[in-house]
């Protein structure tokens, strides 16, 4: 896992699903964008189900999994911020919005 910084001040890694052996292998692709309203959001194309995690040194304001929003819990102490991801092993796209 490595960080990557977004924009001046939003460190994001993905983990993945954290109860999988190989967690990264729930990530499948990762972008950002900067929007007209300049927030950053980073994209995650994930697959599988269960406690999806990523590290980030900011609080997101949403959090969308396939276009809906959806609740998150995340910890300023050690910057885990989690996500669950029901139903079936489907592909999902993840966004982030900081």
């Amino acid at each position: 896992m490595y960080t990557q910084v977004f924009g001046h001040d939003v460190q994001f890694a993905p983990i993945g699903l954290l109860e999988m052996y190989n967690s990264g292998g729930a990530v499948e692709e990762l972008s950002c964008i900067r929007d007209a309203a300049n927030c950053i959001i980073i994209k995650i194309k994930g697959r599988g189900c269960g406690r999806f995690g990523v590290y980030s040194n900011v609080r997101p304001k949403h959090c969308l999994v396939d276009m809906k929003e959806e609740e998150f819990s995340y910890n300023s102490e050690d910057g885990l911020l989690t996500i669950k991801l029901d139903g079936e092993g489907n592909s999902r796209d993840i966004e982030f919005v900081f």
